[in-house]
């Protein structure tokens, strides 16, 4: 009798497990198929041009066999693309090569770099933009990767608070229109978004499980990511700097036991951080021969980028404009689709038709209101990360670091008040605020909020 009553509950508890995966699955499918369904009727930006321009080297590289003319060489075979293999990542523009190969397209249909110099009739008469079915094409390996990236984040907040915070978590990250409306463009904030995510949840598995795999997957997450945008480096900076002093925390914590020395940790971190290098340089050959002086001569360019562009469209003059811009764009988030005001004459018949559709997302900020309560909820879920027990130290450590780095990056270190810069901070804000919004409603429900999912 005793062993029927086992089997009894074992089969239960199997029963009740397959329906919550079976819920997760339509869920998930549910909101992916959401973010891509909208990616046709994404208002253009010139910045897709250039990406599209860039999947050249896909073509050299897979259907020439040419790997010289991705190779850094001075002087340069060709001035424009090289300047531009190292301003950007590499990931994204391979992807729109695959796509529109895959798709019967050719290198010779294959527009030219967006002339910002140029007007909008120039640069649509003169093959500096793409054609429809060649944009369309092109979007896909980016909103594909963004809809990917709503798994992970429900993945990361299963971890931090369980299915409560990931189907809110989830949910944000799919109706935030800036997140939709960039990762659903040509360009390389759906990979950004993807593999940083990837990323901080691989790490968070390497500090709770230390398997083998652990440091392998967090090195090719971590790798994919910075070949993604190099601005990726905040998140891979802040989560192995987060894994390394956290292993002297667990020590600590344990009384200097022999058992969890930081030495294993550390260990792993550093084969992490190899394979993450290797897969960047494998996917970066302009980087190829000197990767140090490679890494300079980025900084130097991106240095004169964003010199140029506050120059030219007017930077922050003090640090009251950019807490409020940060304050604009992170909480309230209204969708930015230019930073040029001549665009809306451009565009503004594609704006109209995006917003008319149930595509364009829903801003849950969407008011200086809405955006005061959103950040309330963000302190909440910080004040969470501190109080709550119930979460395991590494996940709570690691996930707060995270987010403190790049909450501090884009608060401190954008000089202009362009949306694209401020999307990383918006997989956190959505984290953070759920986990504070079930943790308040844990504490006026006694629990029960978890006990039922």
């Amino acid at each position: 009798m005793r062993n029927l009553f086992t089997q009894q509950a074992t089969f239960r508890r199997l029963a009740r497990s397959t329906r919550y995966f079976f819920f997760d699955f339509l869920y998930l499918l549910i909101l992916a198929a959401y973010i891509v369904a909208g990616t046709p009727l994404v208002p253009f930006h010139g910045d897709e041009s250039t990406q599209i321009f860039m999947s050249r080297d896909y073509a050299y590289q897979f259907l020439q066999g040419d790997l010289d003319r991705l190779r850094y060489s001075d002087p340069p075979i060709s001035p424009q693309e090289q300047a531009l293999r190292l301003l950007n990542g590499t990931v994204n523009k391979e992807l729109i090569g695959l796509t529109w190969h895959l798709g019967g397209f050719t290198v010779d249909q294959i527009n030219q770099q967006w002339d910002w110099g140029g007007s909008w009739d120039y640069n649509q008469t003169n093959n500096h933009a793409p054609g429809d079915a060649l944009l369309k094409i092109s979007r896909l390996p980016s909103a594909l990767l963004l809809a990917a990236g709503v798994i992970v984040i429900f993945a990361l907040g299963r971890a931090l608070g369980g299915r409560p915070v990931a189907y809110l978590a989830a949910a944000y990250y799919a109706v935030c229109p800036p997140l939709l409306l960039d990762g659903r463009r040509a360009m390389m904030e759906g990979s950004l978004i993807a593999f940083s995510l990837l990323t901080v949840l691989a790490a968070v598995y390497l500090l709770r499980h230390r398997r083998w795999w652990s440091p392998i997957l967090l090195g090719i997450a971590a790798g994919l990511a910075l070949a993604s945008k190099h601005t990726s480096a905040f998140t891979v900076i802040a989560v192995f700097g987060a894994g390394a002093v956290y292993a002297v925390i667990h020590w600590v914590a344990h009384k200097r036991a022999r058992h969890v020395s930081p030495l294993q940790l550390w260990g792993l971190l550093v084969i992490a951080g190899l394979i993450a290098l290797l897969t960047f340089y494998a996917l970066n050959p302009a980087w190829w021969g000197d990767p140090v002086r490679r890494a300079g001569q980025v900084l130097d360019l991106r240095a004169d980028l964003l010199a140029g562009q506050t120059a030219a469209f007017g930077g922050y003059p003090d640090s009251a404009d950019a807490l409020g811009g940060f304050f604009r764009q992170v909480f309230v988030a209204q969708p930015q689709y230019y930073e040029i005001p001549a665009w809306q004459s451009y565009i503004g018949d594609q704006i109209a038709r995006y917003e008319a559709s149930i595509y364009h997302g829903v801003s849950l900020g969407g008011s200086l209101i809405g955006g005061i309560v959103l950040l309330a909820l963000l302190l909440i879920g910080f004040w969470a990360l501190v109080r709550d027990r119930s979460v395991d130290s590494a996940t709570r450590w690691l996930i707060g670091m995270w987010a403190l780095a790049i909450l501090a990056a884009t608060l401190l270190l954008t000089p202009l008040e362009w949306q694209r810069y401020y999307l990383p901070a918006y997989p956190v804000v959505g984290l953070l605020a759920s986990y504070g919004v079930v943790w308040l409603l844990r504490k006026v429900m006694g629990g029960r909020v978890q006990a039922r999912l």
